[in-house]
């Protein structure tokens, strides 16, 4: 048998559909850092994307002995994170309409070698994005991710995210002129 660390998802699926633990840790660690910025692009606060991601492997637990492998794994998974946080957001929306105080969101991490006021004008000049731009931001430029795997991610088609990359960009690019030269 492979490695686990050199198998595909299918495989390590397969491996994990026998019980094997370790393929199904692989699995967790291999998407845990893109399923945390997707859900926090939902969210907007740690804890809660976290809670969120956890909430979507635990369904991927559930639901494994049902996965089609004629699927791809990844498409499958993004599925069910995406489905899980609009649960999530619609739900927290509900009860924050009946509560009394108000939630402060926690501001998304900022690059560090930026100085102080510039890092708040770029998080201000990120905000100011739809959310589509801010997260194929997020996840091409920041993450490092490619437009199709951001696609992927998003639900969206490739050209979709090239589209918000690009006008995203474009306005920061304005922004950051508007505010001194943030950014090149």
């Amino acid at each position: 048998m492979n490695d686990v660390r050199t198998q595909t998802d299918e495989q390590l699926v397969r491996a994990a559909r026998r019980g094997d633990a370790e393929a199904y840790d692989r699995l967790v660690r291999r998407y845990m850092r893109p399923a945390m910025a997707l859900a926090w692009q939902y969210t907007h606060s740690v804890p809660d994307a976290e809670d969120v991601v956890q909430e979507a492997f635990h369904r991927l637990v559930r639901a494994l002995d049902r996965f089609d492998d004629a699927r791809s794994f990844k498409t499958w998974f993004y599925t069910i994170l995406r489905n899980v946080a609009r649960t999530s957001v619609g739900r927290d929306r509900r009860r924050s309409a009946l509560a009394p105080l108000t939630v402060l969101e926690e501001e998304p991490p900022a690059p560090t070698t930026l100085e102080p006021g510039d890092v708040r004008d770029v998080v201000r000049a990120l905000e100011d994005l739809s959310p589509m731009q801010q997260a194929s931001i997020r996840l091409c430029d920041v993450e490092g991710y490619t437009s199709g795997e951001a696609a992927t991610m998003l639900g969206v088609s490739e050209g979709t995210v090239r589209t918000h990359l690009h006008r995203g960009r474009g306005r920061l690019r304005t922004a950051a002129h508007d505010q001194q030269g943030i950014l090149p």
